[in-house]
């Protein structure tokens, strides 16, 4: 089994579900109101380790109630913390609002821009023991960066979920093996709407010209559009009952995470991530959304 290191966010997702969204100025009427571990590093964690993967987790946390909530979750998952408690700031905390199973959510770093530049040239042996680096943008920019030229210089393999967007270099990007964005930031990331199956194609091509060996780009319900290698392959989404969509990029990607380790082909780590984030939606809130990889079987 191939070691896997996610480096990213820790947050406490404050959840509550209503029917519409309210207008400027407008209280409407919520229920399910929950507090629950997540953040995206953390759940990308999560993942690998409730499906079966051997994974480290580089975050931070403040020293308050929220943040032993975050790392008794990513205990009680398997994931081994290697990261910091803060002083300096507060637990990241995500304020998150679903209607109809679509979530609208808006973030507070936090202890997260604690993950400084020289957090990862401290951690870097860790990186470069690692064969595998997932990361994504709830993290300073510049210390996704440093990560990613030192796994590298190191030949750990990269996968880069650009979320939330933030303008990325074409240098940077030279250095992802595997990059996996949805619409939007696949739209962000190109000028191009993934309408259909030829712009997904135009998409795929575009950032592999940027130096990006393999892109995945999550579709929803549509499923997701990929390359392997020279081939564009497409993979409809499992069928199920939507309840809320939080997690459900980070189970793909954590399920993708822990095939590839395992030595799985890139077709069979689609298929296997496909079913577990089809889960995932189906349930509600964040980690704790996550199948196990005994009830994906």
């Amino acid at each position: 089994m191939k070691k896997i290191l996610v480096i990213g966010s820790m947050n406490a997702d404050l959840t509550i579900h209503t029917k519409r969204m309210p207008l400027l100025g407008e209280t409407v009427e919520g229920f399910d109101f929950s507090v629950n571990a997540g953040g995206k590093g953390a759940n990308q964690a999560v993942a690998v380790a409730k499906l079966g993967g051997e994974v480290n987790f580089l975050g931070a946390v403040g020293n308050d109630s929220n943040g032993r909530m975050l790392l008794e979750n990513l205990e009680k998952s398997g994931a081994r913390f290697c990261g910091f408690i803060t002083e300096e700031a507060s637990t990241g905390t995500a304020s998150i609002t679903v209607v109809n199973g679509d979530n609208f959510i808006i973030l507070n770093a936090g202890a997260n821009d604690c993950i400084t530049p020289d957090v990862i040239d401290k951690n870097s042996d860790i990186i470069k023991e690692s064969d595998i680096l997932v990361m994504q943008l709830e993290i300073p920019l510049e210390s996704v960066v440093r990560a990613a030229e030192i796994a590298k210089q190191s030949n750990t393999l990269v996968v880069f979920n650009p979320a939330p967007y933030k303008d990325l270099s074409d240098s940077f990007l030279k250095n992802i093996n595997i990059i996996v964005p949805n619409e939007h930031e696949a739209f962000l990331l190109t000028g191009i709407n993934a309408d259909d199956k030829e712009s997904c194609r135009r998409i795929i091509e575009t950032l592999k010209v940027k130096g990006v060996e393999t892109v995945i780009i999550t579709l929803g319900e549509k499923g997701c559009a990929y390359n392997d290698g020279d081939y564009i392959c497409f993979r409809d989404a499992e069928k199920t009952t939507v309840v809320d969509t939080t997690s459900a990029g980070d189970t793909f990607i954590g399920a993708v995470c822990c095939g590839l380790a395992e030595g799985m082909s890139l077709t069979q780590c689609i298929d296997f991530a496909t079913k577990a984030s089809a889960i995932t939606v189906s349930r509600k809130g964040a980690s704790c959304s996550i199948p196990t990889r005994e009830e994906i079987k």
